[in-house]
């Protein structure tokens, strides 16, 4: 018979957990609204670049829209897709080749910045939102390295799913990269960020499914912005 849980594992109370999990929350919407903001400016930069009469300035303007743009998809819950899809239908197959640099360079980011962050920190989380075996987990995990933490992991998911999860990893995390709606779980920097942390990651796959993950709708445009080869397509 399974008794309560030890003191250590035992979730606060939710007076105590709802101020956090509320201050957490505001954090989040503040970097929501600040990227945005910057969105909006960027966007407001890229209007205006067929009236700069200066070659260098207009350089200046793309590279900051480029930085800002990657800094912003590297962050968790930001619609980065939505920037991308912007920028691409305003300048066609010219901007192709720079977003995809950008969207990888972001989501890259987000991905080593999660390796930098040890996974018990999200201990707390889990314990005030109340979820005790997670939290369990996360202690298990942490001390473990990758190819133990795939073997712990094997055996703490449902066993129908779980071998063929984490042998797939890597084309699971290019599909929800790509799957629509993935701003509700994360975007694509939240997702990379998680995908760090986990540590069942590797670097050297990751990286290069990103950059195929990344890939498909940047080559349609620049593809479609090519009237040789997509001559059927509206100019």
């Amino acid at each position: 018979m399974t008794g309560p849980p030890p003191p250590y594992d035992r979730p606060p109370f939710w007076r105590e957990a709802l101020p956090r999990l509320l201050a957490r929350l505001l954090v989040l919407v503040g970097i929501v609204a600040l990227s945005h903001v910057a969105i909006d400016t960027a966007l407001s930069w890229a209007d205006a670049l067929p009236d700069l009469a200066g070659a260098r300035a207009e350089r200046l303007i793309l590279l900051a829209i480029f930085v800002v743009y990657a800094l912003l998809i590297s962050l968790p819950f930001v619609p980065g897709i939505e920037i991308a899809f912007a920028l691409l239908m305003l300048r066609g197959s010219e901007f192709a080749l720079p977003i995809y640099v950008a969207t990888l360079t972001g989501l890259v980011l987000a991905f080593l910045v999660g390796r930098l962050v040890p996974i018990r920190a999200l201990r707390r989380v889990f314990l005030d939102l109340h979820l005790v075996r997670a939290a369990q987990l996360v202690d298990h995990l942490g001390p473990l390295d990758p190819l133990q933490r795939v073997a712990a992991l094997q055996r703490a998911l449902p066993r129908r799913f779980a071998r063929m999860a984490l042998r797939y990893r890597l084309l699971g995390l290019a599909l929800l990269i790509n799957l629509p709606g993935s701003g509700m779980i994360g975007g694509g920097g939240g997702i990379c960020l998680m995908a760090g942390m986990s540590g069942v990651f590797a670097p050297r796959s990751t990286i290069p499914t990103l950059a195929v993950a990344v890939l498909p709708f940047p080559v349609f445009v620049y593809f479609a912005g090519t009237p040789d080869v997509m001559p059927w397509l509206p100019r």
